[in-house]
């Protein structure tokens, strides 16, 4: 309504005025040149606004308000525009200036018939009056919305004005009543009307009040003869003028506008307040009348018996009209009509009142005739009765019922123009009310059957085409479809539009074709709507109907139908971005339709022979679903090109395979009619090949096989499309020529595709054909190189253009960043591509390197590579595939091989320096400051182990070439001797920046946050300073959470403000010390060493008091037990801890090594900064070399205290081959030297007291660096020289040069000489220890000795040491530590070890009761060799793990009590929880019980835990006999029954119940199998039905678990679970439980790395729930001996433990398996796995084949991690297979798992039993040609490198518990098991080779790898296996 003509004054006015309004630092003097601009108010004596309210801050005049307005002043068009410009500020502003603008604004309002305008229309159709009244009182109604408290002063003056006009319309002249109040009026209430407002009762009722004026007969006859008199007058005047511009616009300035515009606003009014202020549910009659604080229920019902009487006038008024023919627009009847009834029906809800009147005048409304044209009356009496029937449930009835009956019913209103809209509006009222039935969804079903009963009556018959009802039958029909229609769109309902679609659909060509296609357009309507199965019902539909366009039958009304299907299917194409959940459903079934369609296109023109024109208008009917396909993928948020379906791909792909044979793709008429479309389709077409599946390398057989090429092409069409291909890529021609069709078509395609790609900015997509294997298998790499040069030449012209345009965009960037990305593909060829191509781009466009975003890209993306390089030594065996990098948010993928990636880095590099200096040829400034920025941006903390960031490396050798290649370097080229390199200019350049930057955001960071006063900022802020320091220091003690940025921030300022200050600050060099310390993390001790560094630098005389801190922090570290010298993490003797049956972790074993290098790391950084400081001061400050001993000595005294985790190695010998170097370079007083002397020496060999430990984990830097601190610690220790020469005494001697006699007694009563013969003593069996350990780490590091290559000898020591010697360095060792002589035999395998220390043993035993490793030494193999004296000592003698106490039980020990008694003791100091696993070997040592000793541990620990109760008495009924049937009891049985009696009998309570329960519980389930004997020789489905009989029948109680399940609780059963397995003479089933676990935390993980400092997973291991549930099959076997397998997997288990123990990234699946009763076990199932057995029996020639068809190509990914597990499962197993001579290793026993590893089952033969007792398996393991080929062919393919490394390490991690694990296996000798046959333990023992080193037992293991693999036997056995029981392999 804004009517003002906005030419560029209006225009900077308004704005101005909105600025002014949003601008919070608008002022009154703004305000006041706004109003300036304006008109003047009029005089005082002038009629105005009511007065200001009280409160009002500033008056009008303050404003400025300029000179008083005399009468009929005149307001020009400026005035106008400046009017409504303040009208508008004060609707936008914040109500700041209200106080002035309010009253300002009224009194114009109320003044505006005082002006004078002048005489014309400037106005655009509408008079100044209305067009100002329009917008002050618009703009007024806004500030009423926004501003509470001005609300009712704004409306009252409103209200005033109203009132003002009426009274105008008497007072006033004919012409101002036309030229002004109508005007004026109209603008008013047209604001009203329009309002947003929402209007309170007392508005309503104030509108009443001053708008009824206007509607009595008075009014209307006044405006009646003044509009007569100015029209009747003869004078052109502006008041005519006024009259006849609005009737040209179709506006009537009459009485009946002015009634029909009072009635609009009051029907809005009531609108608004039934809205706002009805309850959501009806109110009551009572509450009804009073809706807020005005009663209205008076005023409604007089407004509703008013509109009624408008209606009954309008109505008799509008008869006589049409009698007499005289109907024109200008009498507004119809509209007045609408409108009085829409407000009486308004007024009846409001006050919930209904009666008979209402309902008959809207039934007179739908069914009287009326004009055509006019259908106002129809659709308010529509709008009506559905507001009724919504607002009224006694009318909900009978208003949808009226709406039926005028959609049925014949009527001239649906055959005029508007007949869409009015049956638009009729459908959905009638949806509207059925929606809101109390019924709904009944009722309208019971609607839509109506209806569609309507629609089969009024079908037409054959024949009855000319019948004069036809036409009115197609509307009513017409209507019914769309009624049904529309109420399915509303409900959306299951029931509801199944039915009417499927009515619907059947009706399609059963009527005329002008409703068939209705039919299909309402179908269309609802498709969105609907469910998704509805979705592709109806578009199934369309596209069958779309199919009719190449059919024979090519009729006229098939060509109409089809047409409107095809608008169908583009409107819907459109609008479906409404449900984006539908857009691939709508895809896939578009592109099936444009295949059958151009498929059944070409079948028809093979056998019809059609002409070229029938071919061309076929062609045609096919080329019109472009348009629809490129509208659906024109929407921004569907992709389908990003990740594509299989289906999908091939859809597209067979698509423009048409669009090639169908020449769409040529320069052409349909080219030019359809290219737009073919463009958007292109950009959005997924390469026609994947990327990452193996099924890939079948593409040729899928390009020739495909049902969209056809067979029968004609020779010279196979020609033309040859020679289009050659014309496009000529350098291929000779290749083209021996292409088949088919692939011509494929690169045609690809070529057309990726051209158009390209023109739209996309060149990079074309790489995705590259990421094909079957490409180059095809043939097709050269073509496709060729077109992807095409695509990349037609991108560069592209972007050429836009060069010479300026226009170049971000589009350009992308694809090079997409690029630059691929440069670091996991796929060679990718790479290369890529390389090639950002070259070319870099070259064409050389300052796209200055682009900041695109060289942090190239920057980070070095760095992620140089991470994927460094990660083969920090996880060798365990590669990490992907590498991010936050900062530029992208993450790449990278293959396993190691190669690959350095040759991938070094290329790079190459290629970023060669980017990078092409941009600073053109721009160096601006590269440099993009360098300079990179480096500030950078992180402080780098992650990298190597402590190299690439990016940054690149990043300042890049500054440093910049400043290199500056031309002034040419002149000086030829001095000699120069060095021509200023880097130092960027450098200094980068500092200066750095530098400045930190002056000025420190000094605005002091002043800002701490400023109060005015001085010197730095003094100021101290105080501040230190209470920030201050508050983290307490945060820190009290374990809270600070973050490495925090900290860094106020550790720098901190040391800045230092560094500054001329005073020492000695509280803040202590806090900087400390807080680190105290915080304890890897990143905190590297900032803390990091700022201690910078401050000692910059500052040396706080270096001191710094170091005198530090020394204190350290020595608090060894106090708190902290890194280094904390427990936590100290080794442990896997069988001292609890066994676990479960599989391998990685992520368990990953976390391990985090929590360790976390635990350790801070130490070995603030070693590596002693050791610098060190060096740094030893030579000119005496007291810091004080401060080093003063800490060292205090360290090696508490060397007892360090960690014994082997990562704790590096740690400890970095800080005593420091103390060498302090006692090398530091001339000491003779005491303090012989004191540190002896503890860094004894510290040293605390750590060779330990059993000898292994490189923890895969991390072979840590490996090297335990390797080179060891070596550096031995050479330190050859040099370690022995002074003594020093001391300080009182006494002085002259016997010696030195001054010091050589009798001079030092300490404990010896002199120098006896002082240096023992530390020589020292010092030669370190060097004997080192040598030894760098043997085993070498071993470690080098476990492979390649042929050619021999193995570094260091043993040169041992080597050289006699007997004698040997002898003597036992003795000396003894003496020192019983514990180190004892390990020294596990360390060197020397004879006379063995009987020196048994000599020293017997001689004195108590020396060593303290280590429990002396007890083997001591009892040795039962021989009774030592007195009961020396034994007694076994009664406090260090206990032994549980396994080798059981085995004291054994004959062998001569049931000694002192024996039994340390047996009964070590059993009892192990918790339950670990004895527990070795319930098999428990059962069996009662044999020989003859004391009862185990009978009573087993006793007593049956009453400690209910598990241990249960378990053991199920392995005891298992032991009862020595056979199945249970008919030949074993000796044992007695005993056996006696304890299950005694461990009944002593349950009570909860224990008992739980027994009870437990017990019955199981036996339901395992009874199962004997219900099924009488079936044994039935069908499986019966077998099946009894199980399912049974398990129906079991009752899951409280509590109960599997026994296979411990650590679970049965929760639930799948009753329907039950599967019968195969066997001929016994009845084993399986079933599936549900079972409850607990997760286990690890809270020495938590205390370890502190809480917010590790990563994401670990807050999601946090937050993870604390139970879960897991569905477990297993397998319940009767008649089978299980207990020899429970003893195969117990080993397993055993195994698995002690690699966990080393982490070693090795995988074992130790499945439970528990025998319960003779012959009776129970097996869990490996979950989702497969037997090798049963994937050669679905046709798997090899695992290659498998691994390629479920990982993908041998190039992905997903293989290669697949690969690796296969790797390290199949190394575990062949290790555990030799040691443990697992047999009958056919396909059937063993199992792949959906990860890739491997799991062997199924041990009835391993030891010395085979097959048929002949060893035809004489391999070591199981290594097949299949095997191999996944790892690799030889030792030099990175696979089977590791798989031979892993094997290696696996047996040297055995051999140390080789005689636990001999142990667990005797235990067993007397069970009956058939596994044993004479010497079985000792060909145990021999296998693990006890008597060679390390390195020879390393190559022995390589000797046997090499043995089995391709073994003939292997092979030959698995083709026996074939032969006779149908396995195959």
């Amino acid at each position: 309504m804004d009517s003002l003509e906005f030419d560029l004054h209006s225009q900077i006015l308004f704005s101005l005025a909105s600025t002014l309004a949003k601008d919070t630092a608008t002022t009154a003097d703004d305000v006041q040149r706004l109003i300036r601009a304006g008109p003047c108010l009029p005089s005082p004596s002038q009629p105005s606004t009511p007065q200001p309210q009280a409160n009002t801050t500033k008056t009008t005049n303050e404003v400025g308000a300029g000179p008083v307005l005399a009468e009929g002043g005149l307001m020009t068009i400026r005035h106008q525009h400046a009017l409504v410009a303040q009208a508008k500020f004060a609707a936008e502003s914040s109500g700041q200036f209200d106080n002035d603008l309010i009253p300002r604004l009224s009194g114009y309002l109320h003044s505006l018939s005082n002006y004078q305008y002048s005489d014309g229309f400037g106005l655009k159709g509408r008079s100044p009056a209305d067009s100002l009244t329009y917008n002050l009182v618009s703009n007024l109604l806004t500030v009423a919305g926004t501003r509470p408290l001005a609300r009712q002063q704004v409306l009252d003056s409103i209200w005033a004005y109203l009132s003002k006009l009426s009274s105008f319309v008497f007072s006033e002249s004919a012409d101002k009543v036309c030229e002004f109040v109508l005007p004026s009026l109209n603008g008013l209430l047209a604001a009203l009307e329009t309002s947003t407002l929402e209007f309170e009762p007392r508005d309503f009722s104030n509108l009443v009040s001053h708008s009824n004026a206007f509607l009595s007969s008075e009014t209307a006859e006044s405006i009646r003869r003044a509009i007569l008199q100015v029209k009747q007058d003869s004078n052109d005047t502006y008041a005519s003028r006024v009259l006849s511009q609005y009737a040209g616009e179709n506006i009537v300035l009459s009485s009946n506008r002015v009634v029909l515009q009072v009635l609009t606003v009051k029907r809005n009014m009531i609108g608004c307040l039934i809205h706002s202020q009805r309850p959501k549910t009806p109110p009551s009659k009572e509450t009804a009348a009073t809706p807020g604080p005005v009663d209205l229920t008076k005023i409604m019902r007089t407004e509703y018996i008013m509109s009624l009487q408008f209606f009954a006038d309008m109505r008799l008024f509008s008869n006589e009209l049409l009698a007499q023919g005289n109907v024109s627009y200008e009498f507004y009847y119809s509209e007045i009509l609408g409108i009085s009834l829409q407000l009486a029906s308004l007024a009846s809800v409001y006050i919930r009142e209904l009666d008979d009147v209402l309902p008959s005048h809207i039934s007179t409304c739908l069914f009287t005739q009326v004009r055509v044209e006019e259908f106002w009356i129809h659709a308010a009496g529509l709008d009506c009765s559905a507001f009724l029937g919504i607002n009224f449930n006694e009318a909900n009835q009978e208003m949808s019922a009226l709406l039926q009956q005028f959609l049925v019913t014949p009527s001239p209103i649906f055959e005029g123009p508007d007949y869409a809209l009015i049956q638009a509006c009729a459908v959905e009222r009638l949806a509207q009310v059925l929606k809101h039935f109390a019924a709904g969804e009944q009722y309208a079903m019971s609607t839509v059957y109506a209806l569609l009963n309507t629609l089969y009556s009024h079908n037409t018959a054959p024949g009855r085409e000319d019948c004069p009802a036809l036409d009115q039958s197609i509307l009513i029909q017409e209507n019914v479809i769309a009624a049904i229609s529309r109420i399915a769109c509303v409900f959306k309902s299951e029931k509801i539009t199944p039915i009417v679609l499927s009515m619907l659909a059947q009706q399609i060509r059963h009527h005329s074709p002008r409703l068939d296609c209705i039919i299909v357009s309402r179908l269309t309507d609802m498709a969105l709507t609907g469910s998704e199965s509805s979705f592709n019902d109806i578009t199934q539909i369309l596209s069958h109907i779309a199919k009719l366009s190449i059919s024979p039958d090519n009729k006229p009304e098939t060509k109409d139908l089809c047409e409107a299907t095809n608008a169908c299917q583009l409107r819907l194409a459109k609008t479906i971005n409404k449900r984006p959940e539908f857009y691939s459903a709508y895809l896939t079934c578009l592109l099936k339709l444009f295949v059958e369609k151009g498929v059944q296109i070409q079948l028809t023109v093979q056998a019809n022979k059609k002409s070229q024109n029938k071919i061309n208008s076929l062609s045609a009917g096919l080329g019109l679903l472009l348009p629809v396909l490129g509208t659906l993928l024109s929407h921004d948020d569907f992709q389908p090109h990003l990740r594509p379906s299989k289906e999908d791909a091939k859809l597209f792909r067979d698509a423009w395979f048409h669009c090639v044979l169908f020449e769409f793709v040529k320069d052409s008429p349909w080219y030019r009619e359809w290219s737009d479309s073919m463009l958007l389709i292109a950009r959005k077409t997924p390469a026609f090949v994947s990327g990452d599946l193996g099924t890939n390398a079948y593409l040729e057989g899928d390009l020739e096989y495909n049902s969209v090429l056809p067979r029968g092409l004609l020779d010279d069409q196979k020609a033309s499309m040859r020679a289009t291909l050659a014309s496009y890529l000529p350098a291929q021609t000779y290749d083209i020529k021996s292409l088949s069709s088919a692939k011509v078509v494929f690169l045609l395609s690809v070529y057309h595709v990726e051209t158009m790609r390209s023109r739209q900015g996309n060149c990079s997509f074309i790489l995705k054909y590259f990421m094909n294997s079957g490409v180059n298998d095809t043939g097709l790499s050269n073509c496709l190189e060729a077109i992807a040069d095409q695509v990349i030449n037609v991108f560069m012209s592209e972007s050429q253009t836009k060069v010479l345009a300026h226009s170049l965009d971000d589009s350009v960037r992308q694809q090079v960043r997409n690029l630059v990305i691929a440069c670091t593909h996991r796929l060679k060829k990718v790479s290369t591509l890529s390389n090639k191509w950002v070259q070319r781009m870099i070259v064409a466009f050389p300052q796209l390197m200055c682009d900041k975003a695109l060289l942090t890209l190239v920057l980070e993306l070095s760095e992620l590579l140089w991470l994927s390089c460094e990660n083969e030594m920090t996880d060798e065996y365990c590669p990490n595939y992907t590498f991010t990098s936050p900062k530029v948010g992208v993450t790449i993928s990278l293959p396993d091989s190691y190669p690959y990636r350095r040759e991938l880095l070094s290329k790079f590099v190459d290629l970023t320096r060669k980017w990078i200096a092409a941009a600073m040829a053109g721009s160096p400034q601006e590269v440099d400051a993009l360098l300079q920025d990179y480096l500030a941006e950078s992180e402080k903390i780098h992650s990298g182990v190597s402590r190299v960031h690439m990016g940054r490396t690149l990043a300042a050798r890049s500054g440093k070439d910049l400043v290199k290649n500056h031309n002034s370097f040419d002149s000086l080229a030829n001095i000699p001797g120069a060095i021509l390199d200023n880097s130092s200019v960027f450098f200094q350049e980068f500092s200066a920046r750095r530098r400045y930057q930190g002056e000025i955001g420190g000094m605005e960071t002091f002043s800002s946050a701490y400023c109060t006063h005015p001085g010197s900022v730095l003094q100021s802020q101290l105080p501040a300073l230190r209470e920030s320091l201050q508050k983290m220091l307490q945060q820190v003690k009290a374990d809270q959470f600070v973050s490495n940025k925090d900290l860094a921030n106020a550790l720098h300022r901190a040391v800045s403000a230092l560094v500054t200050l001329e005073k020492t600050e000695e509280d803040l060099v202590k806090m900087i010390a400390w807080i680190p310390i105290y915080l304890f993390t890897p990143d905190s001790l590297k900032i803390g060493t990091s700022v201690w560094n910078w401050l000692i630098t910059e500052k040396p005389c706080v270096e001191k008091r710094l170091m005198a801190e530090v020394a204190a922090g350290w020595a608090w570290t060894s106090r708190h037990q902290k890194g280094l010298f904390s427990p936590l993490l100290d080794s442990e003797d896997p069988f001292r801890v609890r066994m676990e049956y479960a599989p391998s972790d990685k992520k368990a074993r990953q976390k391990a090594y985090k929590v360790a290098t976390y635990l350790f790391a801070p130490h070995v950084i603030w070693i590596e900064f002693l050791s610098s400081r060190f060096q740094a001061t030893r030579y000119g400050n005496r007291d810091m070399v004080d401060i080093f001993t003063r800490l060292l000595h205090l360290t090696f005294d508490n060397g007892f205290k360090m960690s014994t985790h082997p990562l704790a190695r590096e740690g400890r010998f970095q800080l005593i081959l420091l103390g060498l170097r302090l006692l090398q370079t530091n001339r000491m007083e003779a005491l303090i030297e012989y004191r540190v002397r002896s503890a860094l020496y004894k510290a040293a060999l605390s750590w060779f007291e330990l059993s000898p430990r292994w490189s923890f984990g895969g991390n072979r830097m840590i490996s090297k660096n335990e390797a080179r601190v060891m070596r550096e610690f031995g050479q330190a220790l050859e040099q370690d020289k022995i002074f003594l020469d020093t001391v300080l005494s009182s006494m002085q001697s002259c016997d010696t040069p030195s001054g010091i006699s050589n009798n001079y007694i030092f300490t404990d009563n010896m002199n120098r000489d006896a002082i240096v013969r023992k530390h020589t003593q020292y010092r030669r069996l370190l060097s004997l220890l080192t040598e030894n350990e760098l043997n085993r780490l070498g071993v470690w590091s080098i476990p492979l000795v390649l042929s050619g290559a021999t193995a570094p000898e260091v043993n040169v020591q041992e080597k050289s040491i006699s007997e004698e010697g040997w002898r003597n360095m036992v003795r000396f060792a003894w003496n020192e530590s019983p514990t180190l002589a004892i390990q020294l035999m596990s360390r060197f395998k020397n004879m006379v070890i063995a009987s020196e220390l048994s000599r020293l043993l017997a001689w004195d035993p108590y020396a060593a009761v303290h280590d429990a490793d002396a007890i083997q030494i001591l009892l040795g193999e039962g021989a009774f060799r030592y007195a009961t004296a020396q034994l007694k000592y076994l009664l406090f003698w260090q206990p032994v793990p549980s396994i080798t106490a059981i085995s004291y039980f054994q004959p062998a020990y001569h049931n000694n009590p002192m024996i039994l008694q340390y047996a009964m003791r070590s059993l009892e100091h192990s918790p339950v929880e670990v004895v527990f696993f070795y319930v098999p070997q428990i059962v069996q040592a009662l044999r020989h019980d003859d004391l009862g000793y185990v009978e009573k541990y087993i006793m007593r620990a049956a009453r400690v835990s209910q598990l241990f109760a249960h378990q053991i008495i199920w392995n005891m009924n298992a032991n009862m006999y020595k056979d199945n049937n249970s008919e030949v009891p074993d000796p044992l049985k007695p005993t056996l029954d006696r304890i299950i009696a005694n461990i009944v009998s002593g349950l009570s309570g909860e224990a008992k119940s739980f027994y009870e329960r437990e017990f019955q519980f199981f036996n339901q389930v395992t009874s199962i199998s004997g219900t099924l004997m009488p079936l044994v020789k039935k069908t499986k489905p019966e077998k099946k039905k009894k199980i399912d009989e049974e398990m129906a029948k079991i009752v899951v109680d409280v509590g109960v678990y599997l026994p296979s399940n411990p650590e679970g609780v049965v929760i639930d059963i799948d009753k329907r679970s039950g599967r019968p397995l195969q066997s001929h003479a016994k009845t084993p089933f399986m079933a599936t439980f549900k079972v409850r676990k607990t997760r286990q935390d690890s809270d020495v993980g938590k205390a370890i790395i502190k809480r917010g400092a590790g990563d994401s997973e670990d807050d999601d291991e946090e937050s993870a729930p604390k139970t879960y549930d897991v569905w477990q099959s297993a397998i319940f076997k009767v008649g089978d001996d299980c207990r020899q397998d429970v003893l195969a997997i117990q080993l397993i288990a055993v195994f698995k433990n002690i690699f966990t123990n080393v982490g070693l990234d090795l995988y074992l699946f130790p499945y439970r398996i528990v025998a319960t009763a003779p012959g009776c076990g129970m097996i869990d199932v490996i979950p989702n796995s497969i037997s090798r057995d049963q994937l050669g029996r679905e046709k798997v020639n090899n695992l290659q084949d498998y691994f390629v068809t479920k990982y993908g190509g041998m190039d992905s990914i997903e293989y290669q991690k697949a690969r690796n597990n296969f790797i390290q499962s199949v190394a575990s197993y062949s290790v555990i297979s030799y040691l443990l001579q697992f047999k009958d290793r056919h396909n059937g026993n063993i199992m792949i798992d959906d990860e890739g590893h491997v799991i062997h089952i199924d041990f009835g033969f391993i030891l010395d039993i085979s097959p048929g007792g002949i060893n035809f398996e004489s391999s070591p393991f199981k290594l097949t040609t299949e095997m191999v080929q996944i790892m690799g062919i030889g030792v030099e393919d990175q696979g089977y490198r590791w798989f031979c490394e892993l094997c290696v390490k696996a047996y040297l991690a055995c051999r140390p518990y080789a005689e636990q694990i001999i142990q667990m296996v005797a235990l067993m000798l007397e069970s009956g098991l058939p596994c044993f046959r004479g010497e079985t333990v000792k060909r145990l023992r021999s296998r693990f080779q006890l008597d060679r080193s390390e390195r020879a037992a390393a190559d022995f293991m390589k000797e046997k790898i090499d043995e089995s693999h391709l073994n003939k036997r292997t092979v030959l056995y698995d083709s026996f296996q074939m032969a006779t029981n149908g396995i195959p392999h």
